[in-house]
């Protein structure tokens, strides 16, 4: 084990490495970091062994998705998948203020402005 380095915060939708390769946080809770494993089933690792590994680090935490991405969704049956876009839209709006797909110079909806507590 290498020195403990924790980040200031680790959120669902960023991406890491750890174990030499890069991953995807999906759940944070106090006793475990779930992460993602490319072709195999997620992986849940307590705080302290993953901010103690020696190649860990917070590889990207800008532009947060909740979903992985699109090619991973394909798998799905097609009414779940359409299900599934419309909730990362929908919450991508309450965190952000706007949706995904709104176009510049859009004013926010007032429940949804910036200024509200979440």
């Amino acid at each position: 084990m290498g020195r403990l380095i924790r980040p200031d915060g680790l959120a669902v939708g960023e991406r890491v490495r750890f174990d030499g390769q890069v991953r995807l946080v999906l759940a944070v809770t106090g006793r475990s970091v779930t992460l993602s494993d490319i072709g195999g089933t997620p992986r849940a690792v307590p705080p302290a062994l993953l901010f103690a590994n020696g190649d860990f680090e917070v590889v990207d935490s800008s532009g947060r998705m909740p979903l992985p991405p699109v090619s991973l969704l394909e798998t799905l049956p097609q009414a779940a998948l359409e299900r599934a876009l419309w909730w990362e839209g929908h919450i991508l709006e309450v965190l952000n203020g706007l949706p995904p797909d709104a176009e510049a110079g859009t004013e926010p909806k007032p429940q949804y402005a910036p200024s509200r507590s979440l």
